[in-house]
């Protein structure tokens, strides 16, 4: 019975491939006669500038009348109200639909050529990299506002607009210090069924943040050795420590939750009684300074304590509304603009911000954190959902 089951639920993971995208791409569509046009009308693709006249932008956005925004934030509502008071004449229709719901309506509108969206916020990790970016469904547009003010590197491909941490955290009502000093401990048998996080079967962000620990063969081996005392016995499906440290740390059954919250709810809530573990993200630490959660992060942790990975802002492709697309852009990089989230635990690329005190900087944070590797994500994004279902528990 157990093993029908399974069966079922990989024929349903395969069929369902499509919404997750992962794996190889098939080669990425010519720029037709339409696009064409569109890119060279609106200055986008290989028409972009520079520098951009914004009287004339904002002249035309006004004509155009409204932007539609999809969006993997809840606070875009606050950027909404922001955005209503400094252009009222143009309305806003910004959406939280999360990443995989931005990735499967972008991916449908493009694909049946229906085209309304008009902003990509949001994150999509390997997809982005793997998948919407090479079918030409999104393109790049860099404001000049932010010249001098970001590093190259978070322009391209696509411009970052905000970094995120998930990190490895504790409760601290439970426990003084950190219960966990090596990410192999997370394979013991004390923390089977003890470690809580995003369900990594139904969220691609997830699954990619913990592949990108396999994608560190090297770092995981050291790790290995220093916890354990030898070398990893690698089995046949293994290939490297990377893949048997991903394989142990399914078989130890690690607690599903359907988003952050409710992470955090497992973990790290008042008055718990049992000691649970969980990857987080580290811009819920405020829960924590106002006393609603009990969490803090293992720092410390080998070989490294999370991941870093990043939202993204372009336009959609043939937006019906590309003035008023890129004039939200500017909006939501300036000051006012990111305000919503400008909180403890989230940062900027704009080198002018400044983290609230008492917030590691982003050097800091980059020390104990590895990027998100995305392209390693996105080719091996189906193989590792089988992989940790079938591993599942299986102790």
């Amino acid at each position: 019975m157990k093993k029908s089951l399974i069966l079922i639920l990989v024929l349903m993971m395969t069929l369902s491939m499509s919404l997750w995208a992962g794996g190889k791409s098939e080669a990425a569509p010519k720029v037709n006669e339409a696009q064409e046009k569109w890119l060279k009308d609106n200055q986008l693709g290989q028409y972009a500038t520079d520098t951009q006249d914004w009287a004339a932008i904002e002249a035309a956005a006004k004509k155009e009348g409204s932007v539609i925004i999809y969006a993997n934030s809840s606070k875009i509502a606050k950027a909404v109200d922001a955005w209503n008071k400094i252009y009222p004449d143009i309305k806003i229709e910004g959406y939280d639909l999360g990443g995989d719901d931005v990735l499967s309506k972008t991916l449908g509108e493009q694909q049946s050529g229906l085209f309304v969206g008009d902003v990509w916020f949001s994150s999509g990790g390997a997809d982005v990299i793997g998948n919407v970016l090479p079918h030409k469904y999104i393109w790049r547009f860099v404001p000049d506002s932010l010249k001098g003010k970001i590093d190259p590197v978070y322009t391209d491909p696509l411009l970052v607009s905000r970094l995120g941490t998930t990190i490895l955290c504790y409760n601290s009502e439970l426990n003084k210090t950190s219960p966990v000093s090596n990410i192999w401990e997370l394979t013991e048998p004390k923390w089977n069924k003890k470690i809580v996080v995003e369900d990594p079967l139904n969220d691609a962000s997830t699954m990619s943040k913990l592949l990108t620990y396999v994608a560190h063969p090297k770092e995981m081996e050291a790790a290995y050795v220093e916890y354990f005392g030898k070398k990893p016995v690698l089995d046949k499906d293994t290939p490297d420590a990377g893949w048997l440290w991903f394989k142990r740390f399914a078989q130890n059954a690690p607690i599903a939750q359907p988003g952050g919250d409710e992470v955090d709810s497992a973990f790290a809530s008042p008055g718990m009684k049992e000691n649970y573990i969980a990857f987080t993200s580290y811009s819920n630490y405020p829960d924590v300074q106002e006393g609603n959660l009990f969490f803090e992060p293992c720092w410390g942790l080998k070989p490294m304590l999370g991941i870093q990975s990043q939202s993204y802002l372009a336009v959609i492709n043939q937006a019906p509304h590309p003035n008023a697309a890129k004039l939200f852009i500017r909006f939501i990089t300036s000051k006012d603009g990111r305000k919503p989230w400008a909180k403890f635990g989230t940062y900027f690329p704009d080198a002018s911000y400044k983290v609230p005190e008492g917030m590691k900087t982003l050097e800091e944070i980059f020390e104990v954190t590895w990027f998100i590797d995305e392209k390693f994500a996105y080719d091996n994004l189906v193989q590792a959902r089988d992989f940790y279902l079938l591993n599942h528990g299986k102790k």
